[in-house]
């Protein structure tokens, strides 16, 4: 079974050699069928840092860095989850912190205490480190869970601290949008 829901792209910016901001990737997220399913669960790794705080000024693509089987234990990672109608994960657990924010369809959250809970396009879960799994209660549609935009008009952002960039011997410091 194939996801119907749209590719994923992914805009990269960085710094001209001059320090002006510039789109340095625009592409498509791979979608990689999930080991050990056969019903069309796919993960889609759009980013990953591997330090804390992160390394910005770099020309590595984050999607080629490497990661443990789910987090990356020094920095973040950024994945699509599409998951085909009836699908359920297994209980699992992850040592970190994660936003899990509900793009397409619906997700149900079942903990190890057996409550659960509906989880409707727009909002999100802030999963820490329990135990956990994840299920796509329709019988008819896929749902898809992340981080990046629902709707041109709406933006969910998880900002993380990075280390300076530097062009030229000059820290391009924060500028505040108030």
């Amino acid at each position: 079974m194939t996801s119907p829901l749209p590719a994923i792209r992914r805009v990269v910016t960085s710094h001209s050699s001059e320090g002006e901001a510039r789109v340095w990737i625009d592409d498509e997220v791979k979608r990689v069928p999930v080991p050990g399913t056969s019903d069309g669960v796919t993960f889609s790794l759009a980013w990953v840092t591997d330090e804390h705080p992160a390394e910005i000024q770099t020309e590595v693509d984050g999607a080629t860095l490497k990661i443990g089987e789910l987090t990356n234990d020094n920095g973040s990672v950024v994945r699509y989850v599409d998951m085909p109608p009836g699908h359920t994960s297994p209980m699992h657990r992850t040592t970190s912190i994660d936003y899990g924010f509900v793009l397409f369809g619906s997700i149900e959250l079942e903990l190890s205490d057996g409550s659960r809970t509906h989880i409707k396009q727009g909002e999100m879960v802030v999963q820490r480190g329990t135990d956990h799994l994840w299920r796509n209660p329709s019988a008819t549609e896929w749902a898809r869970k992340s981080f990046p935009s629902l709707r041109s008009s709406w933006m969910v952002y998880v900002l993380l601290p990075a280390k300076p960039i530097v062009i030229d011997g000059q820290v391009l410091g924060d500028k505040s949008i108030h």
